[in-house]
């Protein structure tokens, strides 16, 4: 029995529609520093949590501005979407470009965090794990859709 733990088509339109908003969002959070506005922080559980040159605390109500959570979540959710959603002619053809397209992905991704490890630090370090957390998504859909196309192309 063949199972498939894909989305349907209808959340790939979706995650298209999520994604402009919340990939500029996160984009301006990164550019300006913070986008944090005094009058939005609320209480929130964190499980870990270290002020600069603080020690850390386990399991603590602390105040925050969620503009930058919802950002990343966003992002992601919808990258989610566009990535695990089925297309509207799935078979097998598509189901082998998929995993090429995958595992061309975590290729590169690990190939760009080596990269990343030897050459950045500090602060800069930080900004550029919380983009590489979606550049395996990003790759994966540029690499799936370029293949898709081509292969659309040859067929008519």
């Amino acid at each position: 029995m063949k199972h498939t733990y894909l989305l349907p088509y209808k959340f790939k339109r979706i995650g298209m529609w999520m994604f402009i908003p919340f990939c500029v969002l996160c984009l301006w959070c990164i550019i300006s520093g913070e986008l944090e506005f005094d009058y939005l922080h609320i209480p929130a559980l964190a499980i870990c949590f270290e002020e600069l040159f603080g020690e850390p605390s386990f399991f603590e109500v602390v105040k925050n501005d969620p503009i930058n959570e919802t950002a990343m979540l966003g992002f992601l959710v919808s990258l989610c979407f566009i990535a695990l959603s089925k297309e509207q002619d799935e078979d097998e053809m598509t189901e082998q470009v998929r995993m090429v397209s995958f595992v061309w992905s975590l290729w590169i991704t690990a190939a760009v965090l080596a990269f990343g490890i030897l050459f950045i630090y500090q602060f800069s370090f930080l900004y550029f794990c919380f983009s590489a957390i979606y550049f395996v998504f990003l790759l994966y859909i540029l690499k799936f859709n370029i293949t898709m196309r081509k292969l659309r192309r040859t067929e008519k």
